[in-house]
């Protein structure tokens, strides 16, 4: 039987906005919006780009993002049940278990360094899509020195017209946009040619993921979406869509503009963000001329491109902090 509302609700339990953002990572202003790419760029403070800030923030994001929502749900619970009603310990041993499934970080080999992607995508799906993470493949890793095949994550949104979309998250961590984008579009090209692939991804969500933190009608509702063989049909009402979180080293952040306290304080990012605005013409080429190689249709694709300074720099921040 189906729940009415069942699903909003189920899926809306799912999603923790993410605060503080907005604050280190901004997208493009343009009316209309920019697309195909999105262009998202990291902020500054003064003339500084918030380097630093972006890689705190998505330490803070790691055990939401790698240990599975019972586990978490499970620390609060003792916490609140402790005689002070605050005991972190579940927490700590948390954070531990999630840094145990980063691989390794080396400074000579950092190009294997890619999980910063995937947790960055993990944020901008829920922040800039409002989709709550039902799976990631972070929480299937055996082995801190091994990487683990598939996609990047696994998120959901309920509609307003019934449908759900389900997003299907494809990270790259490169020091060229084109180069990434043209990576993307490689795996999510394969992604789509292999049906066993998305079998598998879909017994994720069924047998793996988030949704068995829900309980009785809203979880069973929330399944049916990934159900082609049981149930109602609901199966039917489910969009798939790949998001393509591209970060990359963008050379604009190179042109500084001479400190100047004469000036208003937002001059550095205004200038960085005019001079990113203005290469989307030639991103949004060199993304069209990629899927058309690879017949890729980008009507089932949203992609963020996100400009850094130095993606290495950002590596070793987030790693220092994750040793």
């Amino acid at each position: 039987m189906q729940v009415v509302g069942a699903p909003e609700l189920a899926f809306g339990r799912l999603l923790d906005p993410i605060d503080g953002l907005d604050n280190v990572l901004k997208e493009v202003e343009s009316s209309p919006r920019l697309e195909q790419p999105r262009l998202l760029f990291l902020r500054f403070r003064q003339e500084e780009p918030e380097l630093e800030a972006l890689a705190e923030l998505l330490t803070d994001l790691l055990v939401d993002y790698a240990i599975p929502l019972s586990k978490r749900q499970q620390a609060n619970t003792a916490g609140i049940s402790s005689i002070t009603q605050g005991s972190t310990a579940m927490h700590v041993r948390l954070y531990r278990e999630a840094k145990r499934l980063l691989i390794e970080y080396e400074k000579a080999n950092q190009g294997r360094y890619g999980e910063l992607g995937e947790l960055l995508s993990y944020a901008l799906a829920v922040h800039y899509l409002g989709a709550a993470q039902i799976g990631s493949k972070m929480a299937l890793k055996t082995s801190q020195g091994m990487p683990v095949h598939g996609v990047d994550g696994l998120h959901v949104r309920a509609n307003a017209d019934g449908t759900v979309t389900f997003f299907v998250l494809e990270s790259k961590v490169m020091p060229d946009a084109t180069d990434a984008s043209r990576d993307m579009v490689a795996s999510i090209s394969d992604y789509r040619a292999d049906r066993s692939k998305k079998l598998n991804e879909l017994r994720l969500v069924t047998d793996l993921s988030n949704l068995d933190a829900l309980t009785g009608d809203q979880r069973e509702a929330a399944k049916s979406f990934f159900n082609a063989y049981q149930g109602n049909g609901n199966h039917l009402k489910r969009r798939d869509v790949h998001v393509g979180s591209l970060v990359f080293s963008e050379s604009a952040y190179q042109d500084r503009l001479p400190v100047d306290h004469e000036k208003p304080i937002t001059i550095h990012e205004e200038h960085l963000e005019k001079l990113y605005k203005e290469k989307h013409s030639r991103f949004k080429a060199n993304l069209e001329r990629q899927a058309e190689t690879k017949g890729l249709d980008l009507g089932h694709c949203i992609v963020f491109l996100v400009a850094v300074p130095d993606i290495n720099e950002l590596k070793s921040a987030f790693a220092g902090l994750n040793r």
